[in-house]
């Protein structure tokens, strides 16, 4: 998602008044990148609001990509709008289909006669388009592809002074307590939840095997895409996985520029997860002082750079002139840090958020380490209760320290020898890891000197949290099961790899 925080306007005569008497509600399905826009969109503009159901949309927005495991729940939704029907598809920016060899793009065009695709360069240009249903094509008639159904093993019933049965509940796929679609098949007796059962996989694009069958830089763009929310990281672990095949060691300024980066985009990834937290709790107070955060850090954070990372990152790349612009940002992303303490201190006083946070989904560190997770999920049972305060405070705390060390890096302001990028890599194994918003995401990489990787494997660490889901989720109350998965602000993409 780019372009700037700033709340869109617009001049033409009669919008206004024609926008008062009919406000749009869009529906919204996140096929695994879009968690970051949709927050954004969703207290946008006065007159567009986010149905809870597309029996109540007016539009029904998807954000691509949208796989083949995934393409039923959305024919079903699509189904159900109200006549004049319309869908827009929101494109990932930047994103190349070619680039996966093997395997083809969802024609949604078909499933979906009379969709209408943008891309997403900003948050203004999806919202204009929603704010113009009528410019969009209708929908034609649907053939519904029918849902496979799910069979799952029920607990023997134990007997008990009251009598009561079993529920057995779906979540999902398309849902809002995780990034991208997941879907839990949930075993209840009453208000208690008995087990878990996961499906994941809708957001699966066998982003390591891809890698495979593409050249070095091509294999670069997929790279990126392991984690549609934290690009750079997983892009900065593959650059730095061939600069070790390469024997390459950058320099000071460059290695200073990338942790930067990287600081930043955590900090990001942790104000827009706040964002999404704070709706699913439905605090008014803190959604609208987490959207005021995360969207003005998102407006600083366009004027930290002179160019894009994500065009710097590269294989023994240094930039030809300097990256940041200095003090000014470092001035600005200090004074974001010092907002977000305020926000922490007040939230680990406020007895009403406690009582809805504290104690919930609490997580052993033991567990945790045995599962391989990593990150703030991690600190906060290593540090703190493990439950879901904690996790909230956890992110906090990263993001303040990611803050203010962002600031210390950009405020030096030193710039690297002029180096070109280097895309020969010879035969060889490599390792690397690089800290994500949501823990460690690691690449092991091998080449045989051709011109293409030869193996490529990820570690991704909301896979490493999908298997404990059933054991968190074990005898919790029903109405706690969304925020205790929103807490570990899993990435369906990353996930599914």
């Amino acid at each position: 998602m780019t372009g700037n925080a700033k709340v869109a306007t617009y001049t033409p005569r009669g919008w206004f008044a024609h926008l008062r008497q009919t406000p749009h509600h869009y529906f919204a399905i996140d096929g695994g990148s879009g968690a970051h826009l949709l927050a954004a969109l969703a207290e946008r503009h006065p007159y567009v609001r986010q149905a809870a159901s597309p029996r109540h949309a007016d539009v029904l927005l998807v954000c691509e990509p949208i796989n083949q495991k995934l393409a039923p729940a959305v024919v079903e939704l699509a189904s159900s709008l109200p006549r004049p029907a319309r869908i827009l598809i929101v494109g990932e920016p930047g994103a190349s289909h070619e680039y996966i060899a093997g395997t083809e793009r969802l024609p949604l065009e078909e499933l979906l006669p009379g969709v209408y695709h943008i891309a997403a360069t900003s948050v203004e240009s999806v919202l204009e388009s929603i704010l113009q249903p009528q410019q969009l094509t209708e929908l034609l008639h649907i053939d519904q592809t029918g849902i496979d159904e799910t069979t799952i093993q029920l607990p023997q019933k134990h007997e008990q002074e009251m009598a009561t049965e079993l529920v057995v509940l779906s979540l999902g796929p398309v849902q809002a307590f995780t990034a991208g679609p997941l879907r839990l098949l949930l075993i209840c007796d009453g208000e208690q939840v008995l087990s878990t059962q996961v499906e994941a996989g809708y957001a699966s694009r066998d982003i390591a095997q891809a890698m495979t069958q593409v050249d070095w830089q091509q294999a670069l763009h997929l790279a990126r895409r392991l984690d549609p929310l934290a690009p750079l990281a997983s892009q900065l672990a593959y650059v730095q996985a061939v600069e070790q095949l390469q024997g390459w060691q950058p320099s000071e300024p460059v290695v200073g520029l990338r942790e930067a980066a990287i600081l930043l985009e955590r900090a990001k990834n942790v104000l827009w997860w706040l964002v999404r937290f704070a709706h699913m709790l439905a605090d008014a107070s803190l959604t609208a002082r987490s959207y005021s955060l995360a969207t003005r850090f998102a407006d600083h954070l366009l004027q930290c750079w002179r160019q894009e990372p994500s065009t710097w990152i590269l294989p023994q790349y240094s930039a030809p002139t300097p990256a940041v612009v200095g003090h000014t940002a470092s001035g600005q992303l200090r004074q974001i840090a010092d907002e977000v303490t305020a926000l922490r201190r007040q939230l680990e006083r406020n007895r009403l958020f406690a009582l809805r946070t504290r104690g919930i989904g609490a997580l052993a560190s033991e567990l945790l380490e045995a599962a391989g997770v990593s990150g703030p999920v991690l600190l906060a049972s290593k540090h703190g209760a493990g439950d879901v305060q904690s996790r909230l405070l956890a992110r906090l705390d990263a993001a303040i320290h990611d803050l203010r060390g962002a600031a210390e890096t950009l405020a030096v302001g030193e710039s690297a020898p002029v180096h070109d990028a280097n895309w020969e890599v010879p035969a060889g194994t490599a390792h690397a890891a690089v800290r994500g918003p949501r823990g460690d995401i690691g690449l092991h990489l091998e080449s045989s000197g051709a011109g293409k990787p030869a193996r490529v494997e990820w570690q991704r660490p909301s896979a490493a949290l999908l298997p404990l889901l059933p054991e968190i989720l074990a005898g919790q109350k029903l109405a706690d099961v969304e925020v205790i998965v929103a807490s570990l602000d899993l990435a369906m993409a990353e996930a599914d790899g």
